[in-house]
């Protein structure tokens, strides 16, 4: 009986220690994205206040080319912004696994297992 238990925790100990550490790993991809997603925000500021600048002195290959690098990094913004997001929902979703895991004990599994086959024999009982 207590080889059985300790059998149990020895099952479970592996998978929750790997669910957190998936966790890790993807909040720390999360926070480096976020970190991007404000340089990137920074960046189209400083380019939004150089156009300006530029417009204001009548420079239009300046005002060009900022254009061409603010459409640019917002492209780049956009894809960070998926990124950022598939990353929150990851981690919201594995945050919930790790609070509310129910891992499912051996004999249940194979308890499952038996009632499924008497039920296919059944069928066949019955055809």
């Amino acid at each position: 009986m207590e080889n059985m238990s300790e059998a149990k925790n020895t099952l479970k100990k592996p998978a929750m220690r790997d669910l957190k550490k998936e966790l890790r790993t993807t909040t720390i991809k999360f926070q480096k994205a976020c970190e991007q997603m404000n340089l990137l925000n920074k960046q189209l500021s400083d380019i939004a206040k150089r156009m300006k600048l530029a417009k204001a002195s009548g420079d239009r290959r300046t005002v060009y080319n900022l254009q061409l690098r603010a459409s640019v990094t917002e492209g780049i913004r956009a894809a960070f912004y998926e990124y950022v997001y598939m990353r929150a929902e990851d981690v919201t979703m594995l945050r919930r696994e790790v609070k509310y895991s129910n891992w499912r004990k051996p004999e249940v599994e194979e308890a499952e297992d038996s009632d499924s086959e008497e039920e296919e024999e059944g069928e066949d009982e019955v055809a």
